[in-house]
């Protein structure tokens, strides 16, 4: 291979790891921007279901807290309560509430909890709780995640408001309910939407980048190759190929200049070294 036919080769290879490198550097970028969206999205809409969770239990918990456990309507149900709570046990009340709750709402756990501890609590049934295992929040705390509840795995969201009743001695004194209810079911579907969605985008792009590729490399090996061979290489070619014609007697004609080419010098410069050859020649053959 000649000098300058290395040297083509060597430019050609350039250009195309360039264009490659730059074309593998678009598609990681779509692919990493893909993940980390796609993870935004997930992350945002888990908040949005732990944020709609957390207000449902706030308000509806509370109102029905505050409306359904009055004097009247324990009266009803069991006069041993009104005796009790006359005499100011109200641990009965606590307990009593926690079955209403959880028969008349959809929730997994409820309790009475205060700094000290947990004044009563229920789970529905099959569900294994201790009280070591249940959060104790802090003030300002509205709601935690768990990923247990007893002996359950999955996604439960506890949350805290203070309880509001018209029963003396119930509620109050920094004492909140903890309502917990499983998201697990609306949280595997996320996570399983948002998996399958960037695992399908991955692959378009996967698809796309060996497409990409190819399409480079064809461009950059069989493209470059003819623009290269014809602007660069075949104008010097042709030059290389005039000079020698001059050198050996046998060019016909006159050497064009074109004065829009980049080799416009060297056609001139050859053109010039033709009519000092053809002076001479004349010279040579005067009388």
């Amino acid at each position: 291979m000649s000098g300058k036919g290395r040297e083509m080769h060597k430019f050609s290879i350039a250009v195309s790891a360039s264009f490659l490198l730059l074309v593998l550097a678009i598609i990681t970028y779509f692919a990493v921007d893909t993940v980390v969206t796609t993870n935004r999205n997930l992350t945002d809409s888990k908040q949005k279901v732990i944020e709609e969770a957390v207000l449902g239990l706030k308000k509806t918990g509370s109102a029905f807290i505050v409306s359904n456990f009055s004097t009247e309507l324990l009266d009803i149900f069991n006069q041993d309560l009104i005796n009790k709570l006359l005499t100011g046990d109200v641990s009965e009340i606590y307990r009593y509430a926690t079955k209403v709750i959880l028969l008349f709402y959809p929730v997994e756990f409820v309790g009475f909890v205060s700094g000290d501890g947990y004044l009563a609590y229920a789970a529905l049934p099959g569900i294994d709780v201790k009280p070591v295992d249940l959060p104790i929040p802090t003030e300002s705390q509205e709601y935690v995640t768990l990923d247990h509840l007893g002996d359950r795995s999955g996604f439960f969201i506890s949350v805290f408001f203070p309880v509001q009743s018209p029963i003396p001695g119930f509620g109050g004194g920094g004492i909140r309910t903890n309502m917990i209810v499983d998201r697990t079911e609306k949280m595997s579907y996320l996570e399983e939407y948002y998996r399958d969605q960037r695992n399908g985008n991955l692959l378009r792009i996967g698809i796309a980048a060996v497409l990409a590729v190819i399409l480079s490399l064809l461009l950059t090996t069989f493209g470059l190759r003819y623009l290269t061979h014809k602007y660069v290489a075949g104008p010097i070619e042709e030059l290389n190929r005039q000079a020698r014609e001059i050198m050996e007697g046998t060019f016909e004609g006159e050497v064009k200049v074109d004065e829009g080419s980049a080799y416009a010098a060297l056609q001139g410069l050859l053109r010039s070294g033709q009519k000092v050859l053809q002076r001479m020649e004349r010279e040579l053959d005067g009388p």
